[in-house]
């Protein structure tokens, strides 16, 4: 016969099993419920992020639209691209109200295309950092599997990570081949073939005293330092403004760690831009 106090005991026995079985399903449900709450608060925060870097983009774009409009004619387009920087001062930085977003802009025709380059200017500008055997090698590699981002450049044979963080300034995969006179630094000048060292020195050097070169066609009167750049090196296409743009916006919700970057290329074409190519990732 069973006694009363041994089925007190199994009653407590069952109560505190189920008391144990009842605090893992509310310890499951609580996680399944934060675990939700995160998910809700990140994909909120990547819809904030995403939407805070396109209004950056749409912020440049209308800031150099304004600019191009405000020249008369494309012989302009140097002395205001000149100062683009400053132009686009005020929207580096941007709140819109618990979202932020930053941009950054690059002159694209002050690089060289690996794509989009002659051998003899590929040659010239790896040349300069690794010798002239191993920069035949790495324009062979270019030539025969175009690259689709920089990213790839340390896939071609004959290039390292050093090699690759070195050129990285000069480089792109995303210009037209055109090299801007009035941008490009003197590794890119001193890689065109009939400009040389001495001759993008110079450029650089008259550059910094405060000269602007113009198309020779220009007829824009000559007050201050400009000069005229009538001729380029044979079969090098060299332009006095840049032509292709690269605007890079990043967006994020304030107090929360994501942030969404769009990479955005636009061809200047006369007084409008044309958007080429838009690249999206979080960061």
């Amino acid at each position: 016969m069973t006694r009363s106090g041994d089925r007190r005991g199994v009653a407590l026995l069952v109560v505190l099993v189920l008391l144990a079985i009842l605090g893992m399903v509310a310890a499951d449900v609580g996680g399944a419920a934060r675990l939700e709450g995160n998910l809700v608060v990140t994909l909120r925060s990547r819809t904030v992020a995403r939407y805070a870097a396109e209004s950056g983009v749409l912020a440049a774009t209308a800031r150099i639209d304004g600019l191009l409009d405000s020249v008369r004619s494309v012989n302009e387009q140097p002395e205001a691209f000149r100062h683009l920087a400053e132009y686009l001062a005020p929207f580096r930085d941007g709140d819109l109200g618990g979202a932020r977003f930053t941009i950054a802009f690059t002159d694209l025709n002050a690089r060289i295309d690996l794509n989009r380059a002659e051998p003899a200017v590929l040659q010239n500008l790896f040349a300069e950092f690794a010798g002239r055997g191993r920069a035949e090698a790495i324009v062979a590699g270019l030539r025969a599997k175009p690259l689709e981002r920089l990213g790839e450049l340390t896939a071609v044979p004959g290039v390292d990570e050093a090699l690759a963080l070195a050129v990285a300034p000069y480089v792109t995969v995303w210009s037209d081949g055109m090299v801007n006179i009035n941008s490009a630094p003197e590794p890119v000048l001193a890689a065109l073939p009939g400009l040389g060292e001495a001759n993008a020195k110079s450029i650089v050097s008259q550059r910094e005293a405060g000269a602007l070169f113009l198309p020779a066609t220009s007829a824009l009167p000559t007050q201050g330092a400009r000069v005229a750049f009538a001729t380029a090196p044979a079969g090098i296409l060299v332009a006095t403004a840049p032509s292709r743009i690269l605007i890079i916006s990043r967006g994020w919700q304030q107090g929360l760690p994501l942030t969404h970057e769009i990479q955005a290329v636009y061809a200047v074409v006369g007084a409008q831009l044309v958007l080429q190519a838009w690249q999206e990732r979080d960061l």
